[in-house]
Formats: structure tokens, C-alpha cells, sequence
């Protein structure tokens, strides 16, 4: 029964992973306007860091219960809320208005973003008007192309997209992120703390990564993706260095206080640095690297990968994060403040773009000017 509970559970937490973990990015970054997308889909991370915290409290919490059936199932009956309550909350949020573009529903779109991109200082809410005509254009054009899962690998540009969107992905993956919050515990252990310390210091480990997930998504839009991403791996690799020699070295013998200190700092340095690049700086860059019509499919295929990157066992870990650090350096993009609808230009996909959002919003064409774009949309589909 147990078997058959985590298998349901996995299908919802993977499909939170394409559906909620990664679906939620996509609408987030949708939904949020070009200046502070990185913020706002980080906050994704930040959450998932934060229910990471409260499900190791309460491991903490139940390992004072008495009753040993109460030290599992109470954990286990306090996370039937969490779904409980999303899907309460679904029932309140909006559509993402690109999506209803795409469906042919302008005025549901319309009112999405007016609603959400209102401000004081633009009484006229000129630039959001501007905003969803350049969606409104981009819209009109990607409903002509081809949204099937193969379109992905039919152009050079979706191909190099995929490519460096999963190489990234399971580089990240690669840093034993999950073998370190799994078993977290096991590695205290290997320490020699005692089932009271592990679950403490575990406790520590994923409120720090709580933390620095909100420090990543509040600086992301300042600095960019990338020098995030490439901080976090490279400090990724010097965190599984430093513990395996501390490991290593003074596990055995559980002697040498400075050592087992030294591998509870790496083990707090890890959560750290991977939480403000590689964690929320990469639930940004999935969901904003691909174009409309193809993103939930472009996600999807990372998510795979990602999920078959957990077969990699732990010695090939370091190795795997330096040489992925290099191989990102020569080929991460930086997506920092780039509309999605601009998105092709930095794959060289200028016949994808409509209306360039810096020359509207620039003032060069009017919001209003819906003619040029037309022409333009038109003069595409004729070289498809």
C-alpha cells in the first residue's frame, strides 16, 4: 500500500515538477511583466524550499511522539492540507492571457493584464496596453505554427533551445541535489551525530535553502540568470569537494571535530548556492527560454530529463558540475528582462518576432498601430 501511495504521490509531485513545479513557472512568468519576471517565478523556488523546511520541522516535531504509528503518519496526514488548499486556491487565479490568446479569447486576456500590470503612474495604463498588443501580435502569428511535440526538434533554433534548456537541466541534477536532501540524514549519521542532531541539522539545511532562494529571486532581475547559474555550480562543485573529504578523511574514526565540522559547513554551503542559481534562477530560465506555442512541451522534455539525471550515482557528481560549469559558461543565454515574445531574437529567430517590445515601448509604433504588424505576420507565414 505504501508502494502504491508513492506512486500517486510521485505522479503528483513530478506532475507539480510539469504541472504545478514547472506548470506554475510557466503561468508565473506569463503572467508577470519582463522587469520582474525573475522575481516573481522565483518565488516558485522559494516555496518549494519553504515546504522542504516545514516537512523537516515537522519530521523534527513527530520524533518527540510517543507513539511510534504517530512519528510517520502524522507527517504524512499534516501533507493531505497543502493539495487541499492549492486546490482551493485555483479556483481564485487567473488564466495566463497568453494562453487565452491563443485560444482566440482577446478580452479575457485583455483584462488579465490590465488587472495585473496596472499602475499609479501610468494612468492611462499605457504600457500595458502596449504589452498586450505585442502578445496580441506574437499570439496571432504562433497560432499559425506548428504547437506538436515534434516542432521541437524540426527547427535549428527550438533544437539549440532544448538542447542547452536540458543540458542545464541535468547538469543541475547532477549536483546530487537530491541524494544530499534525502539523505541528509544518513550523511549526518556518517558524522556521527545522533538521530536528534540529524534531524536538527536537517531542519537548518532546508531553511537555508529557504533563504537564499528568496535571495536569488530578489537580486535575479538586477544580475541576470546566468552569473546566478554559473556561481551556484561551480560553488555546487566545491561544496561535494570539500564533504567527500570530510567524509572521507574523518567519518570513520569521528575524531577529528574540525573535520565533522568542516562537512556540516559544506553540507549548509550546498543548499546555498544551489538554491540561489541553479534552483530559482533555473525555474526562470525554463519557463521563459521557449516560445509560446511549444513551451509546456519544451518544459515537459526537460522535466524528463531532469527525472532520468537521477539514475547518475554519486561519484560521478563533482565531475559532472565542474565540466557542466564550463559548458554553460560558453553557452547559457541571458534572458534577464527580455519579453517572451522577444525571446527568439537571441536565437536568431527574427522572422518569429512581431513587434519588437523595445520599439514599442519606446514609442517608435504606436500600440495602436496594428497594420505593420499585420503585414509583417503576413510576410512570415508566406516564407513558412
Amino acid at each position: 500500500m505504501f508502494i502504491i501511495g508513492r506512486f500517486f504521490a510521485g505522479a503528483g509531485a513530478w506532475g507539480f515538477l510539469a504541472c504545478i513545479d514547472r506548470v506554475a513557472p510557466i503561468y508565473t512568468s506569463e503572467l508577470s511583466p519582463a522587469n520582474l519576471r525573475g522575481f516573481f517565478v522565483g518565488m516558485n523556488g522559494v516555496n518549494v524550499a519553504v515546504g522542504y523546511s516545514l516537512a523537516s520541522y515537522m519530521g523534527m516535531a513527530f520524533f518527540y511522539a510517543k507513539e511510534p504509528a504517530l512519528q510517520w503518519r502524522g507527517p504524512l496526514g499534516i501533507a493531505l492540507v497543502w493539495p487541499v488548499l492549492t486546490l482551493v486556491i485555483l479556483m481564485f487565479v487567473p488564466e495566463s492571457p497568453r494562453w487565452l490568446l491563443m485560444k482566440g479569447r482577446v478580452d479575457e486576456a485583455r483584462d488579465v493584464i490590465l488587472k495585473l500590470h496596472t499602475s499609479k503612474d501610468d494612468p492611462e495604463q499605457k504600457f500595458a496596453q502596449e504589452e498586450f498588443h505585442q502578445m496580441q501580435a506574437q499570439s496571432n502569428l504562433e497560432k499559425t505554427l506548428d504547437s506538436s511535440g515534434r516542432a521541437l526538434f524540426q527547427r535549428r533554433s527550438y533544437r539549440k533551445r532544448l538542447l542547452i534548456a536540458s543540458g542545464f537541466g541535468f547538469i543541475g541534477q547532477s549536483t546530487a541535489v537530491l541524494v544530499i536532501n534525502n539523505y541528509g540524514p544518513t550523511i549526518y549519521k556518517s558524522l556521527g551525530f545522533d538521530t536528534k542532531d540529524q534531524l536538527a541539522l536537517q531542519c537548518g539545511s532546508n531553511t537555508t535553502a529557504a533563504v537564499f532562494n528568496f535571495l536569488g529571486a530578489a537580486v535575479m532581475d538586477r544580475f541576470g540568470r546566468r552569473p546566478l547559474i554559473l556561481i551556484s555550480l561551480l560553488g555546487c562543485a566545491v561544496a561535494l569537494t570539500i564533504e567527500t573529504a570530510m567524509v572521507a578523511l574523518y567519518a570513520e574514526a569521528g575524531t577529528n571535530k574540525a573535520g565533522l565540522s568542516a562537512g556540516v559547513f559544506a553540507l549548509y554551503l550546498f543548499p546555498a548556492v544551489y538554491a540561489m542559481g541553479i534552483d530559482v534562477a533555473g525555474y526562470t530560465f525554463f519557463s521563459e527560454l521557449f516560445p509560446n506555442h511549444i513551451r509546456a512541451k519544451g518544459v515537459c522534455v526537460v522535466i524528463a530529463v531532469i527525472a532520468l539525471t537521477d539514475l547518475i550515482y554519486l561519484e560521478v557528481f563533482i565531475t559532472v558540475t565542474i565540466l557542466g560549469t564550463i559548458v554553460m559558461y560558453f553557452t547559457l543565454p541571458e534572458t534577464k528582462g527580455i519579453p517572451l515574445e522577444d525571446m527568439a531574437k537571441i536565437f536568431g529567430d527574427t522572422d518569429e518576432v512581431i513587434l519588437d517590445g523595445e520599439t514599442i515601448h519606446d514609442g517608435k509604433l504606436s500600440p495602436l498601430a496594428a497594420n505593420s504588424s499585420k503585414s509583417k505576420e503576413t510576410e512570415v507565414r508566406g516564407e513558412e
